[in-house]
């Protein structure tokens, strides 16, 4: 499974793909949360208990980590698709915002 360090924030942005991977690094993240109040509580527990328990939920997160990541890889997939396609179908338009962003990356650099 590929880990990254990078945290992503959602801004409210327009695009679906960015909010969609916010929103599941939110729920990873109240899962990991979840997992050090249930390893807290362990003090309680017997110490073999606990690691068993731990190791559940610790496959359980490893599970849904790998499952965020084939989505993801997915929906990134789609969408590079989608690019590439309306890329082709609107070549003008699409030199055009490649022009636009540029020059709105090199005003910003800029400052």
């Amino acid at each position: 499974m590929a880990t990254s360090s990078k945290s992503t924030r959602s801004s409210g942005s327009d695009n679906p793909v960015m909010d969609d991977i916010a929103e599941r690094t939110a729920r990873i993240r109240a899962e990991l949360a979840a997992l050090g109040e249930a390893l807290a509580g362990a003090g309680s527990i017997k110490a073999g208990e606990a690691r068993e328990a731990a190791e559940s939920r610790v496959d359980e997160v490893l599970r849904s980590g790998e499952r965020l990541v084939a989505d993801l890889s997915d929906q990134l997939a789609r969408a590079e698709k989608q690019v590439s396609t309306t890329v082709r179908e609107k070549p003008m338009q699409s030199l055009g915002v490649a022009i636009a962003a540029g020059f709105l990356a090199a005003i910003l650099l800029r400052r």
